[in-house]
């Protein structure tokens, strides 16, 4: 008797099983949402490179790249979708999600990595009469008569092939890339560079000597011939470590706070004032 009750029994439980897993969606596959290449994205974000205003415009809001409106009047922006429909296909399917993508790559670097944008800038912070040519006119990057008159240069591009790719593909879009690089401000406080915004108003001769030359702070017999520049650097270590390690940028840095100063006037430049008496 319990073999003719557990055979029936054991039967109707198995084909109730099977009806269960034929009416039951399967689990989905495991998906990848990234069906935009590498090289699309790569594509994309040369193009916001050199639109920066459309690129300001459709990060604060992506829903723009579906605007039949805005594309309209933005006859650049329309023709690259058409011509990359990749790109135009994630775009349109989810503006938001597509762009957030592209902030990933750009925060990346692109195909260039963090090390080998470091390792430029830090070339242009030793070189800034060489910074100060090639940010105005990124095209030297790839002339060959410039390169010749600069074996540095040259050499710094032999010995970083990843870099040099980058900066003779489209020099523009890569010297951009490194501005944002520096412009990022690494180490470099807000607060460091008003300390260093102040003491330079009160000492205008320094501040003329470093702003040509920033690395004058490493030069000893400089600093010893202006005692009141060593002080300031033993009383704010973190002032002489930064300005040391990246004296383009902490001077670019100082700069900035010194026009944004004098551009909001009223009480600062009535302090920055004072202290020039």
């Amino acid at each position: 008797m319990q073999r003719r009750f557990t055979t029936p029994f054991f039967a109707a439980a198995l084909l109730y099983g099977v009806a269960v897993a034929q009416t039951t969606p399967a689990a989905p596959a495991a998906t990848n949402d990234n069906d935009i290449t590498r090289s699309e994205l790569r594509n994309w974000d040369r193009f916001l490179d050199s639109h920066q205003a459309i690129d300001k415009e459709v990060t604060k809001n992506p829903s723009l790249l579906r605007n039949p409106n805005y594309l309209a009047t933005h006859p650049e922006l329309d023709e690259f979708l058409k011509k990359h429909p990749g790109v135009r296909e994630e775009a349109l399917e989810n503006p938001k999600v597509f762009m957030h993508r592209e902030g990933r790559f750009e925060q990346r670097g692109g195909d260039i990595n963090g090390t080998e944008l470091r390792n430029f800038d830090e070339f242009l912070d030793r070189h800034p009469e060489m910074d100060r040519q090639i940010s105005q006119n990124p095209k030297l990057l790839r002339d060959p008569s410039y390169l010749t008159t600069h074996p540095d240069l040259d050499q710094f591009l032999k010995n970083h092939p990843g870099v040099r790719e980058e900066a003779l593909e489209n020099p523009k879009v890569f010297m951009n890339r490194e501005q944002r690089f520096e412009g990022s401000g690494r180490d470099i406080t807000r607060g460091e560079a008003a300390r260093f915004d102040q003491f330079l108003d009160k000492h205008p001769e320094v501040a003329k000597d470093l702003r040509a030359n920033p690395k004058l702070v490493d030069d000893k017999q400089y600093v010893a011939n202006h005692p009141e520049l060593g002080e300031f650097l033993q009383s704010h270590p973190e002032v002489r470590r930064d300005i040391r390690q990246h004296p383009n940028a902490f001077m670019k840095r100082e700069a900035k706070f010194e026009k944004w100063e004098d551009k909001h006037g009223g009480e600062a430049a009535g302090r920055k004032a004072a202290r020039r008496r």
